[in-house]
């Protein structure tokens, strides 16, 4: 499973454009989860993206969105692996991030079901 793919993938859920249907399908083509590994997509989605994006998610409520960058988040990759080599604690007492990792669930919702189905089909397609 290639992580990194998920995580560009989810990204645009913070940007103004968004992805069409046939790139889900390219995304989930990249992305090759077997149905085991399913949970581990899950987790890819919303501990790592969403925790990722949590304090961008606050401060793009706060503003009604015009934080959000129109195209791409350039770095998506670089953000989450760097989040990761974070100690969740820091995390946890952050108040920032404990308010935006809710906003950042639902923001991700929609993308993560989108790319759900994606993955789904493409597995049972090969």
């Amino acid at each position: 499973m290639n992580r990194e793919k998920i995580w560009e993938a989810m990204s645009y859920a913070w940007t103004e454009i968004g992805l069409s249907g046939a790139e889900f399908e390219k995304f989930a083509r990249e992305i090759q989860v077997k149905p085991e590994g399913m949970s581990e997509f899950n987790r890819a989605v919303f501990w790592d993206t969403c925790g990722t994006f949590a304090i961008e998610s606050t401060f793009a409520f706060l503003s009604l969105g015009v934080s959000l960058p129109d195209w791409h988040w350039p770095d998506a990759v670089e953000r989450v692996a760097r989040w990761r080599r974070r100690s969740v604690l820091q995390s946890l007492l952050n108040p920032i991030w404990l308010i935006g990792y809710p906003l950042a669930c639902i923001m991700a919702l929609n993308y993560w079901l989108q790319l759900r189905r994606a993955v789904t089909s493409s597995m049972y397609a090969a």
